[in-house]
């Protein structure tokens, strides 16, 4: 699996290739960096606007704060890694 993550002005944009049948594995994943970027309250999950448009073997991930909320790409990256890559998609929490 291959990842790239870049910032684009408030807009944190994920694309990961070689994801052939571990779509679900990064939806949890993102799920999960949302989760620990802004905490267990609800208010704070909805100030991220999440889009993913997938394919076969790919993924592009769009995170996009609200109400001026921003993201740190290196951030974002991190726990990704660490939760797809070098946990091999086991996701904490993760059924």
């Amino acid at each position: 699996m291959m990842m790239r993550v870049r910032e684009l002005g408030n807009e944190i944009h994920v694309e990961l290739t070689g994801v052939a049948g571990r779509q679900q594995s990064v939806l949890r994943a993102i799920n999960h960096c949302q989760k620990a970027a802004c905490g267990d309250d609800p208010a704070n999950a909805q100030q991220v606007a999440v889009q993913v448009r997938a394919g076969s073997n790919a993924m592009h991930i769009c995170l996009k704060g609200r109400d001026g909320r921003r993201f740190d790409a290196d951030s974002v990256y991190r726990c990704l890694r660490a939760a797809l890559l070098e946990r091999g998609g086991q996701v904490l929490g993760a059924a």
